[in-house]
């Protein structure tokens, strides 16, 4: 936990997902699955849950499928919206209620706060800087949520999962970092990883990583920003050292939502594929489309993470 409150003064580049403000956030229960909720306004965070930490409320939106049952120890998917966004607009923008219905997991979408002076919604995913506009803790309330609900709920904790657009991609890959004691695998959409992850990077394990990205993203470009985000090559050769695979990948080309995408993968020593890279051509800031033989981007992702435990890597 030390370790995690060094980094509670973070820096990062607020980006949009959808405008957003404070209204209709609500204590409740968990989120109804039976109800109609296509005339609900995704700005609002009905039947959002609240957990204190360092003093602040912090919402998310819970979904339990109806197998669990209490018995059998089941895995925890964290999804995270991007900046601006709220949990009820990621969950509608990534919905993987239908997958935790069959397969049996835990889903959370976590809210995050408004920037320190009031601005957009934001996750707190870099390094402390002159330029830091938030010193709110995210990496100590995502360790609490999942602590609270490993006592509410069995929760396998070998698997622990994160997936997120943009800002939540970021944090994605930033908790790789410095949970990484606790994840077992992560796959950030459109997002990128702190810059100089060689220095600001020190994980213990290795990482179950599967990264979408398209090649025209403005606002995460593949290439990185400067003194902020690394690149996409930066971001593989990094983990591909970590994790020990192979740095030469296999390539395999396919056409999804009339685009062009290069699948990458990198195999480690024991032929598990440790890294998966979907490079979308001409692909832009959004939740990238990659059916793949008739699975969808949201299902390849749960396909992928869910094989990793963290006491297998």
């Amino acid at each position: 936990m030390d370790q995690i409150l060094r980094f509670t003064s973070l820096a990062f580049i607020v980006l949009l997902l959808f405008s957003c403000d404070d209204s209709g956030n609500s204590n409740s229960k968990i989120w109804n699955k039976d109800g109609d909720w296509g005339d609900k306004d995704v700005i609002e965070n009905e039947d959002a849950i609240t957990i204190n930490h360092n003093g602040i409320d912090r919402e998310y939106i819970l979904y339990v499928p109806d197998l669990y049952n209490g018995g059998t120890p089941v895995p925890l998917m964290m999804s995270f919206h991007g900046g601006g966004g709220t949990a009820t607009g990621q969950m509608y923008v990534s919905d993987m209620r239908p997958i935790a219905d069959t397969a049996n997991f835990i889903l959370v979408y976590p809210q995050g706060l408004q920037l320190d002076d009031g601005g957009s919604t934001h996750w707190n995913s870099m390094l402390a800087s002159d330029s830091n506009k938030s010193s709110v803790d995210d990496f100590g309330f995502i360790d609490a949520l999942i602590n609270d609900l490993s006592s509410s709920y069995n929760i396998d904790s070998t698997r622990l999962y994160a997936t997120g657009f943009s800002n939540g991609a970021d944090i994605s890959f930033t908790l790789g970092c410095f949970l990484n004691n606790r994840i077992a695998a992560v796959a950030p959409v459109s997002g990128l990883m702190l810059s100089n992850p060689s220095s600001n990077c020190n994980p213990a394990n290795p990482l179950g990583i599967m990264i979408i990205h398209g090649t025209l993203d403005n606002s995460r470009p593949i290439g990185g920003i400067d003194g902020y985000y690394a690149s996409i090559d930066e971001t593989i050769s990094f983990w591909s050292n970590l994790n020990s695979t192979s740095l030469s990948p296999n390539i395999t080309p396919y056409t999804a939502d009339g685009l062009n995408i290069e699948l990458y993968s990198y195999t480690g020593q024991d032929n598990t594929v440790y890294i998966e890279y979907y490079k979308v051509i001409d692909g832009d800031h959004i939740w990238l489309d990659i059916t793949r033989e008739g699975v969808n981007t949201n299902q390849l992702i749960w396909n992928y993470v869910s094989g990793f435990t963290s006491n297998n890597l």
